[in-house]
């Protein structure tokens, strides 16, 4: 006989000291868990005596936009913008840092490389804008839009994109679609073929 389980999806792979100073986390998605998951880890890291933070989001396709600027907001001072969203109306909305925020003056390195997308750019442009913290990698995927699920009938969903996240500088993250979508799609491809 079988019995069902429940079987926990964690967001956040890795949390260990890289260096007597220096620690490693790494998140895989940004879920409902991913901000309380992250701070967990952050916080065990500062007992430890974590000075540095190395914020691994490679391959990350993002998810959940609250969960990112949660994190975010461990890292910013209060006031400071993470987020700028715009839709085609041009109505603006803006996010910013709260009180919050355990790792406010400790030095900060962010990997990101190709794979990096959305939740991941949002994260990577807050911290690269307010000149917190180093970005290394490659660049990222490039998918910067706001997008409504809604439900239908047949117990499916349509995805409508509703507006564009901009970095707290005003950069879309989202690259244009100006040559089709398949130039878009092709992209990917051509950036490995031309040794990016």
């Amino acid at each position: 006989s079988v019995k069902r389980g429940k079987v926990a999806l964690k967001s956040v792979d890795a949390v260990y000291m890289l260096t007597e100073d220096l620690g490693y986390i790494k998140i895989n998605r940004f879920a409902e868990s991913t901000y309380e998951e992250f701070k967990k880890g952050l916080l065990s890291l500062k007992k430890k005596g974590a000075t540095q933070i190395v914020l691994d989001l490679r391959n990350n396709p993002g998810g959940y936009l609250a969960e990112a600027t949660k994190i975010v907001d461990e890292f910013l001072p209060e006031d400071k913008l993470v987020l700028i969203t715009k839709n085609k109306k041009g109505a603006v909305e803006k996010t910013y840092a709260t009180k919050e925020g355990n790792f406010e003056t400790g030095e900060l390195y962010v990997l990101i490389n190709e794979n990096s997308a959305s939740a991941s750019e949002i994260i990577a442009g807050a911290l690269q804008d307010n000149d917190k913290g180093t970005i290394v990698g490659r660049r990222s995927y490039g998918k910067g839009l706001v997008q409504r699920e809604m439900a239908l009938g047949d117990g499916s969903a349509v995805r409508l994109t509703i507006a564009r996240y901009y970095t707290p500088t005003g950069r879309s993250i989202q690259r244009p679609y100006d040559n089709g979508s398949e130039e878009y799609f092709n992209d990917y491809l051509n950036r490995y073929k031309n040794g990016e």
